[in-house]
């Protein structure tokens, strides 16, 4: 059964250029979530918003089952996300229990660096208080998602020590 890293964070945290951090130093393959479900045929919203959260789950284990063929790797993903009709919804724990999660890494960081992040990117502008539920949001889902699963948990700011980060990927 594969061995999945869940590297956890709402758009913007910086969870790729951590990603890019983590390459350098672990021989570890990393797997944006995003790409995966966009491999089944659903295409890419900028302004970061799923119509069907459930689906996009769906999909996605379907490309972790059938695309990829590492046997230990890192996933970028969320536990939760902004629908359609601009609401947060928290992807059911179910869908995690359909892979093998063996750690969880969870992101954040100061919510004016993410607004910015996401409009010179995405030319996307949410609200601070937007970002701050979501972002409150995706680290007390971590953190019941670590509690449920049985996995251990590291609550990481973007900026911190990286060696940190590292040292907890390699004790898994």
């Amino acid at each position: 059964m594969k061995k999945i890293i869940f590297l956890s964070g709402v758009h913007g945290v910086g969870k790729g250029y951590i990603a890019k951090q983590i390459e350098k130093e672990v021989n570890m393959p990393i797997y944006e979530a995003s790409k995966l479900i966009r491999l089944n045929g659903v295409p890419s919203d900028k302004n970061k918003r799923v119509d069907n959260v459930g689906n996009n789950q769906e999909l996605l284990i379907n490309s972790i089952n059938n695309l990829i063929s590492d046997e230990i790797f890192i996933l970028d993903g969320h536990t939760c996300l902004i629908t359609a009709d601009s609401n947060i919804e928290s992807i059911d724990i179910n869908y995690f229990r359909k892979i093998n999660i063996i750690g969880i890494i969870s992101i954040y960081d100061d919510i004016n660096i993410i607004k910015e992040r996401i409009y010179k990117r995405d030319n996307t502008n949410f609200s601070k208080s937007v970002l701050d539920n979501l972002q409150r949001t995706e680290i007390e889902n971590t953190k019941q998602l670590s509690k449920q699963l049985c996995v251990p948990l590291l609550v990481f700011k973007n900026g911190d020590d990286i060696d940190r980060l590292i040292n907890f990927i390699r004790s898994l």
